[in-house]
């Protein structure tokens, strides 16, 4: 019972963040289709979890997430820190987050992490991007502690890439988390 209603808690703050964002996203997409600068100048991103599988399932897995994370973004890179690589890595931006989420054994856990976000492909207005995360977990705790590496002190550091695709002010991201699962996420940048 408790469950349902904290998923329901989670489900309903985020369906108001996302509708007082909603006002000013739609104001901020206007004005973003002027130049495609002015269209990637973000600075947080709110999402949630919406689906997780794992790649080898255990009746212990837990596949309901209730992830909530917010980032931070800087300003793109200058072109000039990869001269060589310009064409294929320029433009990168930085960020650091958060996220909130049951782990794979039901239990409460966070990460914290930086990484750099790194537009792919642009067609029209959906733009798709590579991310990659790094930072530290807590949250594995007793008979589950082992089950991340590295978890000595119940804080493990992880690697997690990500791929997705922003229209306007939405957002879709395929989460990697190691070799154990996968996880879509969908949320709101401003």
């Amino acid at each position: 019972m408790y469950r349902n209603g904290r998923r329901k808690s989670h489900l309903v703050a985020v369906m108001l963040a996302s509708s007082s964002l909603i006002g000013g996203a739609y104001a901020y997409d206007d004005h973003a289709h002027s130049s495609a600068k002015d269209y990637e100048d973000f600075r947080f991103q709110l999402h949630t979890s919406v689906f997780t599988t794992h790649f080898n399932p255990k009746p212990e897995h837990n596949n309901q997430q209730d992830l909530i994370g917010l980032e931070w973004y800087g300003d793109r890179f200058e072109p000039t820190y990869f001269e060589g690589l310009h064409d294929y890595f320029g433009y990168g931006r930085p960020l650091v987050g958060a996220a909130w989420f049951q782990n794979s054994f039901a239990q409460e856990s966070i990460y914290l992490y930086g990484g750099v976000r790194q537009d792919l492909i642009r067609y029209n207005d959906i733009q798709t991007y590579a991310k990659i995360t790094a930072g530290l977990i807590h949250g594995y705790r007793g008979e589950y502690r082992d089950k991340i590496p590295f978890n000595q002190f119940g804080i493990a550091p992880a690697i997690i890439p990500m791929v997705g695709a922003n229209y306007g002010w939405g957002v879709a991201e395929v989460t990697f988390f190691g070799f154990s699962g996968v996880m879509l996420t969908l949320g709101a940048r401003f």
